[in-house]
This record gives C-alpha cells, structure tokens and sequence, in this order.
C-alpha cells in the first residue's frame, strides 16, 4: 500500500515539475490551430462572397469543436492565473490530454476533399414532405429510425408495393438525421431510375456527394474515387430510393462501414432488398381502414363534408384503395366537391370492373385511371400524357409546358397570346386538382410540376396503345431506339435528356402520323438529310440544347410545321429556306450563332412567336421583313447588337403584339413610341436604347427578380433644351429602369423625366455612370401639392459611378420630411463608386425606410456617417411645430445612448473601402433582425454603433445575426463598446476577410 501511494505522489510530482512545459506544448498546438481555423475562416468566406456555395456540415462541426476547445483551454488558463498550485495538481494529466485532443483537431481540419459543397445539390438540406397520417406509418418511421441508430444495422432495406407511402417516411427518415448532427454528419439522397445502369448510378451519387466524375470513363476507377469520398464523409448515410434491380455496392463504389458509411435503400421487391444484403428489412404496409378514411377526409377538405347517404358509398370507395396513400390521395382530388350519390355509385362500379387482384400495381392502378377517365375532356387527357414526355423525376417548367401545348394546338386559339396561356394554367391547375401532377416547392417561385413515377408509369402504360407514344427519355442512350421501334403509329417521340451525339446517314423513320419529335438535351452533332424525310406530318420538332451546326434542307419540306425550337444551339450557324412552313406558328432560334435571318421569313404568314435573343453572331436583321408579320404575338430581338434595331414606326405596326424585347432605333423613335401608348397592349416589353458608341453590354445590373416591363437608356443624352419637352418619356407601368453612361444636367434624377414621378409600379432602379446626378429626390417644396410621393413603390435601387451625387434627398428652405410614402417598400439600397456624397441618411429620411433589408455602401471616399444626425438638422428639427417632429421621428427614440434609429428588417450591412467612414449613426441604430455585417477597409470606424445585444444584457448576441465580416483584426480590436462585455459575446462571430 506505501508502494503505491508513494507511486501516486511520484506521480502528482511529475506532473508540477513538468506542467509548465506541457502547459507551452499545449499553448504552441493551440496557436498551430487558431492559425489553421484563421484561414479556414478566410478561405470560407472568399469562397462564400465569389459563390453561393455553403460550408460542409462536417466543416461548421470542425469550427465548434475547436470554438469549444479554446474556450476550455482559456478557463484552465484562467484558474491557473488565480490558484496556480492547486490548478496545476488538477489539470496535469488533463493538459497532457488535451494536447492530444488539439493535435486530433489539427488533423481533423485538412479536408482533402475542400470545405464548400455546391448549394445547388442542397445536400443535407430538409425536403418537402406531407405529415404522415395514422400509427401504420408512425411505426414504420420509428421501426427504421430504430434500425439506423443500431450501431450494427449498417444497411436497411425498406419495400412495399407501389404507392404505399415508402418514399414519404424515407424522406421524414432523412429530415430527421439532418436534425440529429451529433449522430450523423451527412446523408445524401438518390432517386434510382427505373432504366438504371451503373454508370449512371455512380454519376447520380457523386452529383449527391459534391464530386465530379463525368471526365473519367472507366467504371472501376469511377468506383475506386467514390468509394475514396463516401470513406473520408464519416458517420454518413446514403440514400437509394425506388431501386428496381439489385447490383453490387463495390462495382459502383459504395463501402458500407460501421465509422463510414450506411446505406438505407427503398423498393417495390422483397427480392430486390435481399439480394443488396440488407441486413433489416421493413415492409411499409399499406394504411388501415381507420387510417385511410382519416387520411382521405384530410385531403377532401374540412369544407368537404359528405351527405350521410354518400357517407357508405364514398367509404367502399377508399376501400378499394387498398390502404394506399398515393390511390387515396388521388381519389380525394378526383372527388372534391362531388355530393352527387349517382356520381359516388358510378365511381364505386367502375372500380369493382377494373380491380384484379394479384399484381402488386393493379389495386392503385385502377384509381389512377379513373382520375385520368374523369379529366372528361379528351384535350386535357392530352396535355396529362403529354407530362409522360419528360424524363422521369423531371422538374416540368409551367411557362415551357404551356408552349408546348400551344405549339401542339392541345389550347384551343384564343384571341391572345394571355388568354392561351390563362387557359394553359387553368388546364395544370385542373391536373394538379385531380392529384395527377404535383407542385415542386422552391423551385422558381413554386412554377415547376412534377409528376409522380406510379402516374408517369400509368400514363405511359396508356399511351403504348392509343395514342401511341415513344418514351425514352433520360435514359442515357448513346444510340437511336432500333429500326423496329419505329412504328407506323407512332404519333409522338421523346428522347430528351440522352447522350445521343449522332444518327446514322441513310436512317429514315416512316411514321407517317408522327406529330412530334423531341431530341432536345442531346449532345448531337448532326441530323441526317434522310430523318426527316418520310415524316411529312411533323408539326413539332424540338432540337434545342444540341450541338447541331446546320440544318437539313429538308426541314423545309415540313409544311406542317407548327413548332422548330432551335433555342441554345449554340454551334448552330444556318437554317434553311422556311419559305414553305406556311404553318409556323413559334420558331425559337434563341442563343445559336446563326450570320443571317433565315431565307423567307417574311413568308411565315402564321408565324406568333419568334425568338431571336442572343443572337450576337447576326450581322444584318431585315426588320422591315419582320413587320410583315402581322400576326406575331410574341417578338424577341437581340439588343447586345447594334445591327438590330427597330423603327418606333415598325413596332406600331404590330396590332397583335403581346410581348417585345428589343432596342429601339434612337431615343426621338423611343419618346414617340412611349407617346404613341402601343406600349400599354403589351403584357410584356424590355425595351432598350443605345447609342452606336456604347460599348456592347446589355444590363449593368441582374437583379434576382426579372421584370416584365423594363426599360434600359444607355449612352445617350438627357439635356432638356430649352424651352424644350422632357428628353424621355417613359411608359406609366414600367417596373425597372437603367440608365447608364448618359449625358445630364438636370441635377436631380427625377428631373429627367417628369413622367417618373408617376411610376406607380417602378420595382427597381439602376443609375449608373451619370455624372449629371447630384440628387435622386428633389425638394419637397419643389414638388406640386397634388404630386404623389415618387418612389414609393420602389424596391431595389442601385446607384454607381455617380461622380457628383451629394445627397439622396435635395432640402429645400422649410422642408420638414421627403414626401410622405417616398421610399416607403424600398428593400435593397446599393451605393458605390459615388466620391461626393457624406451622408447617406438624414433622420428625416428614416420615418419612409423601414422595409430596408439590404443595404450596401462601397468606395464611397468622402462618405463621413451613413446616418446622420447633425446640427443642423436638430435645430430644423426643433423649429417645427410638435405635431411634424412626432411624424418625422417615427423610427427613432431616446435611450441612455442617445438617440435610436430602427431598421426592424435590416439583414445585410455591408460597408467596404469607405476610408473616411467615422460613424454608422450618430446615436444607436437598433436592428433586431440583422444576419449579417460586413465591414471591410474602413479605418476611422471608432464604433460600430449598433444595438446587436439585448437589453437584458445575456450572454448572447440578437439571434439573426450569423457572421461579422472584417479584414481587419488590430481594427476589431481598437472598437469602442458600450458595453465591456459586448465585445467578448459577438468575438465567435467574427469572421477575417
């Protein structure tokens, strides 16, 4: 026993005598890590400000974990510095051990395979689910969720029959690893296509996983670089959805790994989940009867309540559901709004016909047929096949779809361009009712569709007898379908989304009711004289996104040729005579390299779309031919060139035009366009005018949002002679509005044009370049007492290059405010390369901003305060009478600090390369909601003056706020702080640029 207590006190010995070292070993691996986490930060945030890129989950976790690690190394610092005896007995062996952990840290933080992933895959990002309904599916979830926390389960196998729900509970399988980060590190989801193939496969999950591997071709060492990735992504769960066939994980490149990666796979086959090697297999059963009639009611509606003598008839018919959700939900929309008992007996009948038992797809496939036999109108029958088109899983646009169906003459005519596309909507928004077609949220503001494989299936089943469909779509074919498959019915063809790049010379279809022919999204080179010829009843051929040069000369022949989409062709270069397409009614040679309009085009007498955007390579347009056109709806020309323009005159000439996108001849032809009110037929017009020295650019700025009224003045000049009219009219709807490198004197931007102060629907703005600007708002006493507040409905406004801007707002003698509402739904405010102005805000300014989101101000060199509250404005301030400074004063108060302005909405405040920056606000400038803060080359900045820690002083920042951006670590250290402690609470929010 006195052996070992004198081991122990050897022991404790040892460690005093030899802390002092340990303790510098760990204060240099320490510094070695903050060095690394330091350009960690700022290869993070170079890569963040260039893309929309994000940071790895494996990334953000590496920076917590070592946030962690310094604050538990600076306490053992701390306490050393109070108790140093007692600390160093305590901590010895810890320290020792911590030196271990920091070096593992180190190591940790190397990401061979680089911090960011392309935010674009969304990986680790939830996906839309609808709530499970009823205990089946609950106890399916949490029986797999059991599964996958079982340190020995590596691999899960989850089947069931064909719309039974297995999908759904995937995907709230894969939402809930996203919240447990402490379990898992990434998952990443795959749909398997039913036409699978390894190569494809492998592409699919390195797409998931952030790597490119289409540039090697060889399938083992494809397999050998995924199979290196998915083992460096730790506690990993990989996901394939809707297998149909089995195949083996080391020929495609996935370990399964107790430290890697597991593997949850989804199929309609038992077999299928056997032959993977699953190790846990669940059956996902369908719902019960309890639970189907629950889930049925749900998507009828709560409105939707049922007659007690429908109530019988209407629960038989969700029994032939067979408990499956998708059939259920599809009945629902099928039957919405129906009380109608005979309609309810009609529906029960047609189901006890067509239901067989045994094959696992006949008891929902009856139920989907019915919704598509209820549709009623043939036409809309149609336009639901016509989805079968596109690949499986596709994303559909509604607007291209739309196109289609006009182009296909599946719209009845209507007397306008918005009347065909009214009744489209209407024609998707009934599919979408009937649960036919989906809704994708997210994508382009919700106007994509999606149809969903159990339909698609069923849809193509139909149209492998009448009408008669070939679908190949996505398959990744190299090669045509064989000769054979080629019928003499066939009445459409979609080989879209393949890898086909040539046709054999000499190949020749004789489908003599082929109607449409869909080859878009291939890399072909070439398209054979001979393809086209026995296809004499083609009306659509769609060719866009290939890499054709030249056309046949016998497209020419297809004189009932209703649709040539050409649109990115972008080796495209000639097109033959059109001469006899009489019938053309949309041809899109958008995006292609084409030197000449084609040979007769004045002779497509039927002609309502053409598309001609970006068409830099076009040295002459005949745009008297185009004018011919009488019955042209829809007309988009390529303003970047200065060899097409228009004459106001020709565009008048137009009567049936909806939709224009092009550059007037100069700005006189532009003001009597906009006088001659032509504009206001249009649903749709970007309308540019440039003079012949402007360089060739089209729109300084991209907003986010595209306007469907715009218009852009380039080059050209805004001097009001005198005595003289408005130098430019503008139309009254305009939504955006550039101008860029023009000649003024006016001084303020609403002088320019007085018809801008009636631009009651203006969104955005952009001045760019006009060294004439030295105001944006004039003087309220300037303006007439019945004026309405400009800008009011403005959202965006960007201004650059203005050498003379000196203020946002002209004050005049007596001015108490701006117009009430001026200002009053701006967003986003961007301010740069403007030398001469100060001040950005006066306090009188601030009763009209508060929807401001973003605001940036950039190389701004004399920009001394962003918002100010001089002098001279307190003592106009105290000069009104009480009822003014109580109006004007509406987002500010007083506080200990002084004065405090609110922003409610700010997000973003980024000030960059202001080198006479000295404050933010001359009081404190609350912004509860803001998520980020970027100051970057601002050297007099003493403060930041911003109200980024509650009142209640904890110990944590406002709980938007994300990141403060600096490049400048001496520059965060010299700050001024209201509080001591404020510092210390936003320092892990820092971020180096």
């Amino acid at each position: 026993m006195s052996e070992t207590l004198g081991n122990a006190v050897l022991e404790q010995l040892s460690s005093i005598y030899g802390f002092d070292e340990n303790m510098q070993a760990l204060r240099r691996k320490l510094e070695d890590l903050s060095c690394q986490e330091t350009d960690m930060n700022t290869e993070l945030e170079n890569a963040e400000l260039q893309s929309r890129n994000k940071r790895k989950r494996e990334v953000e976790n590496w920076l917590r974990n070592v946030e962690k690690k310094k604050c538990e190394i600076q306490g053992i610092e701390q306490e050393l510095r109070e108790r140093r005896i007692f600390s160093r007995l305590k901590y010895g062996k810890r320290v020792k051990r911590m030196i271990v952990e920091v070096e593992d840290l180190v190591q940790q933080g190397r990401f061979p395979e680089g911090l960011m992933i392309d935010a674009c895959e969304r990986i680790g990002d939830s996906l839309p689910t609808t709530r499970l309904v009823g205990q089946t599916s609950q106890r399916n979830l949490e029986e797999i969720w059991a599964c996958l926390m079982n340190d020995e389960v590596l691999s899960i196998g989850i089947y069931g029959m064909g719309g039974v729900g297995k999908t759904t509970i995937t995907m709230h399988i894969h939402n809930r690893i996203i919240d447990h980060v402490d379990s898992f590190q990434n998952v990443y989801w795959v749909t398997v296509s039913k036409e699978f193939s390894i190569h494809r496969l492998q592409n699919d999950i390195a797409k998931a996983v952030g790597r490119e591997i289409s540039h090697e071709g060889d399938e083992m060492r494809r397999a050998a670089l995924l199979f290196k990735v998915l083992m460096k992504r730790k506690n990993s769960v990989l996901i394939l959805d809707d297998m149909w066939d089995h195949f083996p994980l080391e020929k495609v490149g996935v370990p399964i790994r107790r430290t890697g990666c597991k593997l949850i796979l989804t199929s309609r086959s038992l077999d299928v989940c056997h032959k993977m090697g699953c190790q846990e297999i669940i059956k996902v059963e369908p719902l019960s009867k309890e639970e189907a009639w629950m889930l049925f009611t749900e998507k009828l509606g709560h409105n939707n309540r049922l007659p007690p003598n429908v109530n019988e008839i209407a629960e038989s018919v969700i029994d032939r559901c067979a408990g499956l959700p998708l059939g259920i939900i599809t009945m629902a929309g099928n039957m919405r709004g129906v009380n109608d008992i005979h309609e309810w007996r009609n529906v029960l009948e047609e189901l006890n016909e067509s239901t067989r038992q045994g094959d696992m797809e006949s008891s929902v496939f009856p139920i989907l047929k019915l919704s598509y036999n209820h549709l009623g109108d043939s036409k809309l029958q149609l336009c639901f096949l016509y989805c079968a088109l596109y690949p499986e899983d596709s994303y559909i646009d509604r607007k291209e779809l739309i196109e289609y169906f006009i182009a296909e003459g599946l719209i009845d005519g209507r007397k306008s361009r918005q009347a065909e596309f009214d009744l489209g909507h209407s024609i998707l928004n009934k599919l979408e009712n009937a649960c036919l077609l989906e809704s994708v949220k997210g994508c382009r503001n919700d106007k994509c569709l999606k149809m969903h494989d159990l339909i698609r299936e069923m849809a193509l089943k139909l149209t492998k007898v009448n009408p008669r469909y070939m679908v190949k779509a996505g398959m990744q074919l190299r090669d045509l379908p064989d000769e054979q498959e080629w019928t003499v019915d066939l009445e459409k063809v979609s080989l879209m989304k393949n890898e086909i790049s040539r046709i054999p010379l000499g190949t020749s279809p004789r489908c003599p009711r082929l109607s449409t022919l869909i080859l878009r999204e291939n890399p072909l080179e070439r398209l054979p004289y001979s393809f086209v010829l026995h296809l004499h009843n083609l009306t659509v051929l769609d060719l866009s996104h290939t890499d054709i040069e030249n056309l046949p000369s016998s497209i020419s022949d297809l004189e009932c040729l209703t649709a040539l989409l050409l649109s990115r062709c972008e080796q495209l270069i000639s097109v033959p005579s059109l001469a006899k397409l009489t019938e053309l009614r949309v041809l899109d040679l958008g995006y292609t390299k084409i030197k000449r309009a084609p040979q007769g085009l004045e002779s497509l007498v039927s002609l309502k779309s053409l598309n001609m955007q970006q068409t830099w390579n076009l040295e002459m347009m005949p745009t008297e031919k185009l004018f011919k056109l009488s019955s042209l709806q829809k007309l988009v020309l390529d303003y970047s060139s200065e060899h097409v323009r228009v004459q106001a005159e020709e565009l008048m000439s137009l009567r049936h035009l909806e939709e224009f996108e092009g550059q007037l001849y100069d700005l006189h032809g532009f003001n009597r366009y906009v006088k001659s009110q032509h504009y206001k037929g249009l649903k749709v017009y970007r309308l540019q005018v440039r003079s012949g020295e402007c360089q060739n650019r089209i729109a300084y700025i991209d907003f986010e949002d595209k306007y469907d009224k715009e218009v852009r003045i380039i080059n050209c000049s805004l001097v009001r002679k005198s005595g003289g009219r408005d130098p430019l009219l503008l139309p009254h709807d305009i939504q955006y509005l550039e101008i860029d490198e023009c000649q003024i004197v006016a001084g303020c931007l609403l002088d320019v044009s007085s018809s801008l102060r009636n631009a009651r629907e203006l969104k955005a703005c952009a001045i760019v370049h006009c060294d004439g600007i030295e105001y944006i708002l004039p003087s309220s006493s300037s303006l007439s007492p019945s004026s309405n507040a400009p800008f009011q409905s403005l959202e965006k406004l960007d201004l650059h290059g203005l050498q003379n801007l000196s203020d946002l707002y002209k004050w005049g003698r007596g001015d108490a405010t701006p117009t009430n509402g001026t200002f009053l739904n701006l967003k986003h405010l961007d301010i740069s390369g403007c030398p001469s102005i100060r001040k950005l805000f006066t306090i009188h300014l601030l009763q009209n901003l508060h929807n401001l989101e973003l605001i940036y101000v950039w190389e701004c060199k004399q920009m001394e305060e962003i918002i100010a509250l001089d002098n001279e404005e307190e003592n106009e301030t105290e000069s009104m009478d009480e009822s003014t400074t109580t109006t004007s004063s509406s987002n500010q108060s007083s506080s200990s600090h002084g004065t405090v302005v609110s922003f409610p909405k700010l997000k973003r405040l980024s000030l960059q390369q202001l080198p006479e920056l000295k404050s933010i606000c001359g009081g404190v400038m609350a912004c509860d909601s803001i998520q980020s803060i970027t100051v970057i080359r601002c050297p007099k900045l003493k403060t930041l003056s911003l109200s980024l820690i509650p009142s209640n002083e904890q110990q944590s920042p406002t709980p938007p706020l994300e990141e403060i951006l600096i490049d400048d670590r001496q520059w965060w250290e010299s700050l001024q702080w209201n509080h001591p402690n404020h510092k210390n609470v936003l320092q892990p929010l820092v971020r180096f640029w």
